[in-house]
């Protein structure tokens, strides 16, 4: 699961990557343009010249100036919608980015506190095989009254022990009032 998610994180990672390289270009692009416009708008305001034929022909260039003018205000437009679009997809891959690494992060402290359970031996299977070693003598190990016995929560049956993980993660109980034996935290009981 845990390699999954590393995974997983790791193409997110990329995508987002991929995303902010596409938005620098769309920046450029629309540096670009602007300056393009820029100069497009203070060539089609230059005051008129006399009519002669240079005149005229000075004319047409400044209609095609004022069509290609149009043309790139409309491209500048489209890049401005594909910037906001690639902002959405790169906040959203950010939230999935976060929200995955919180579920790792969750997933490796639940890990590190099951090791420490076991290594701890509180386990389940534990308690069952010394309680089969020692018999029910009142030793004060976990096999006897002190042992699985105090440990087990109230009105749970003889098979059921309560074990935590020291550093207060999930833990196996027997209540009837836990979904899937699970409690949820050290601070809200069974």
């Amino acid at each position: 699961m845990y390699r999954q998610d590393a995974g997983r994180c790791e193409e997110i990672k990329a995508t987002v990557q991929k995303h902010t390289q596409d938005l620098r270009h769309s920046k450029e692009e629309l540096n670009r343009l602007n300056q393009a416009i820029q100069r497009l708008t203070v060539e089609a305001r230059e005051p008129e010249r006399g009519k002669d034929p240079a005149a005229l022909q000075e004319e047409s260039a400044s209609g095609s100036a004022k069509g290609k003018l149009v043309w790139l205000e409309a491209a500048l437009q489209k890049a401005k919608q594909d910037m906001v679009r690639q902002l959405r997809e790169y906040q959203e891959l950010m939230i999935v980015k976060l929200g995955l690494e919180f579920e790792i992060a969750i997933y490796r402290k639940l890990l590190e506190g099951e090791e420490s359970r076991l290594d701890l031996g509180f386990g389940a299977g534990n308690v069952t095989a010394l309680r089969s070693a020692l018999g029910s003598a009142p030793t004060g190990l976990p096999g006897s009254a002190s042992g699985p016995e105090a440990l087990r929560p109230p009105g749970a049956g003889p098979s059921a022990v309560e074990t935590s993980a020291p550093s207060g993660g999930y833990a196996l109980c027997g209540s009837p009032g836990c979904v899937g034996g699970l409690r949820c935290s050290r601070s809200r009981g069974c």
